[in-house]
Order: structure tokens, then sequence, then C-alpha cells
């Protein structure tokens, strides 16, 4: 009878070590799993923050592209008026002359 009573004791002790073990691996990979989210969060926010880098130098190289092509335009468009201005002063003068004369 004594030898089942310390069997008995045995298993009992066997279970409690591995409910003891069992414990510590649930909350060994309840950490690992924490661990593993916060990684996977921090990747995600790193590319995100890559991505978001890139974007404003996108944006910017087309902002400027944008912005010598208007400004070329508008450039071509205040010399052709200055060249039309020069041309026609002189005629455009004598004119406004003459109409306000003949009032």
């Amino acid at each position: 009878m004594d030898d089942l009573i310390i069997k008995i004791l045995q298993m009992d002790e066997t279970a409690r070590k591995m409910d003891e073990e069992a414990q510590a691996e649930k909350i060994a990979s309840r950490e690992e799993v924490k661990k593993k989210r916060q990684e996977v969060y921090d990747e995600y926010l790193e590319s995100a923050k890559a991505h978001v880098e890139q974007y404003k130098i996108s944006a910017a190289e087309q902002s400027e592209k944008e912005w010598e092509a208007t400004k070329k335009h508008y450039d071509s468009v205040s010399q052709q008026l200055e060249k039309t201005f020069n041309k026609n002063k002189e005629k455009w003068v004598d004119e406004i002359v003459s109409a306000v004369l003949k009032r």
C-alpha cells in the first residue's frame, strides 16, 4: 500500500511539474507573440516611413518639373509681350495721342 501511495505522490509531483512547465511555456509563448507583434509593427512603421519619404522626394521632383515648365511658359509669354510692346509702342502712343487730340 505504501508503494501505491508513493507512486500516486510521484505521479502527482510529475503532473505538477508538467503543469508548471506548461504554464511557463504558455507565458513564454505569450511573450514571444507579443515580441513578434511589436517587431512586425516596427517593420511596418519603418516601411511606411520609407514610403512616405520616397513619396515626398517624388512629389518634390514632380513639383519642381511642373514649376520649371510653368516658368518657361510664362517667360516665353513675357518675352512675346515685351517684343510686341517694343514693336508697337510708337504706333500705340501715336494712336492714343491722336485720339485724345481729336476730342
